[in-house]
């Protein structure tokens, strides 16, 4: 294969099938690793090959390792001499580049991971000395037929990147949870690049069971046909009635998330068209949703999106709204990011899975939809305490756990406090707290 063929031709593959890899192509690929680029030649790597289902499950228990490991056939852990930072950077990743493009040569799949855990307890596990620095894991395996189908994510131009003698400023996203620090086109680059890191089709926002209890009992009786507005990773399709649906997202390419996350979890997309929001006509639909996603846009979409729903709905149809709204408990949650993170809020699951996220205002919100319309709104509140504080929690936990080097991947963990977060939501449940709610339920009509 012509050598720009092979690097457009691979892709990071997260699902295997159970065909074996076999010990020598495993060397093979190690010894292509070998004839990298290292610090003054010095060579000073070291790979671990793990096939032992036992050790994969003790990594993901002990040192809160990805649970992607135990599906992995063969695992590379690519160790460089810790002496220096800078050389074990260099030399790692020199080596890390020729691995993944052997093994794509030898039609073998592989995922570079740096959600491997705690580095103390990996160390521990894999009796790795403290003088090496864990460079990162990878998982090898022949891809099953989900990985073969998946398209290659998009890459960015190499007008976006290059900078010639000096580095200029870019339309970098910024680095902040308020939604009206962002364009929408700074938004839909996030999801262009960022829902695709995944497999199609994961679910990526974070709630809890009973968040969507709530979605599926506000949209279980209505009528189609029904357009759900930004519908990204997916989550909330399983809870749509099956009517004639069409999920509108801001770019093909999250569009094709929606669709798989359709086919993954209804099993069947025959009743749902998958567009985006400048390509959707006007023909009118008798049921408006938007699940979870006002938090996520500005002002000024808001308006549109309400415009728009506006116009498609029939005149008895009714447009229905779940978002968190502001609550003190709520907004303590954003003032412990804050003092912990600083600045630097990438390091945060929300930030990396949604970009901008901030729980909407009910007040101005409600004066959005009569600007755009709506005469007959009405809205109840749920959830005093924050039911997404459990999966907040988890993360929490599992950051602790792998030392800050993952939020998600986890195994779920129970302790003394998920004890008394379940036993509060148990008492809460799903009713009606007015304004005092953390979640708010909006239907409106013209």
């Amino acid at each position: 294969m012509d050598f720009f063929d092979l690097i457009q031709t691979r892709k990071s593959i997260r699902s295997f099938s159970d065909r074996k890899v076999s010990a020598h192509d495993v060397e093979k690929i190690i010894a292509a690793a070998l004839y990298a680029p290292s610090n003054c030649n010095q060579q000073l790597w070291n790979f671990i090959v793990i096939t032992d289902q036992e050790i994969k499950e003790r990594l993901i228990a002990e040192a809160a390792s990805n649970t992607l490991l135990r599906k992995a056939p063969v695992l590379l852990v690519l160790t460089y001499d810790g002496w220096s930072y800078k050389e074990a950077l260099q030399g790692g990743s020199l080596a890390l580049g020729h691995i993944v493009l052997a093994a794509t040569s030898l039609g073998i799949g592989s995922l570079p991971m740096n959600s491997y855990g705690a580095d103390s307890q990996v160390k521990r596990v894999l009796n790795i000395p403290s003088t090496e620095r864990i460079c990162c894991f990878v998982a090898l395996g022949y891809p099953d037929e989900r990985a073969e189908k998946a398209p290659r994510v998009p890459r960015r131009p190499v007008s976006e990147t290059i900078h010639w003698n000096t580095f200029t400023q870019k339309n970098s996203p910024p680095f902040t949870y308020n939604p009206e620090e962002w364009s929408i086109e700074q938004i839909a680059d996030h999801q262009r690049y960022y829902c695709r890191k995944t497999f199609l089709g994961k679910e990526m926002d974070i709630l809890n069971e009973q968040e969507r209890q709530l979605v599926r009992q506000s949209v279980q009786k209505v009528s189609g046909p029904l357009v759900d507005f930004l519908t990204y990773d997916g989550a909330y399709i399983r809870e749509l009635p099956p009517v004639a649906s069409t999920c509108v997202d801001l770019i093909s390419e999250t569009s094709e998330y929606s669709r798989e996350a359709a086919r993954l979890s209804c099993g069947t997309v025959d009743h749902i068209n998958f567009t985006t929001f400048e390509a959707l006509g006007d023909e009118k639909v008798n049921t408006v949703s938007i699940l979870y996603k006002l938090e996520r846009i500005p002002d000024a979409f808001k308006r549109k999106l309400f415009a728009k729903s506006f116009t498609i709905l029939n005149t008895e149809g009714e447009m229905i709204i779940v978002a968190r709204k502001s609550n003190l408990l709520l907004s303590l949650f954003y003032v412990v990011i804050q003092l912990v993170f600083g600045k630097e809020l990438r390091k945060t699951g929300i930030y990396n899975f949604f970009g901008p996220y901030m729980p909407i205002s009910l007040h101005k919100t409600v004066r959005q939809l009569r600007e755009a319309g709506f005469t007959r709104i009405e809205y109840t509140g749920h959830f005093i305490f924050p039911a997404f504080y459990e999966q907040v929690y988890q993360m929490f936990l599992q950051y602790k756990k792998s030392e800050g080097s993952s939020y998600l991947h986890r195994e779920k963990r129970v302790d003394f406090i998920t004890r008394i977060i379940a036993a509060v939501l148990r008492m809460q449940g799903l009713r009606r707290v007015g304004r005092l709610g953390s979640v708010v339920v909006i239907t409106c009509k013209k």
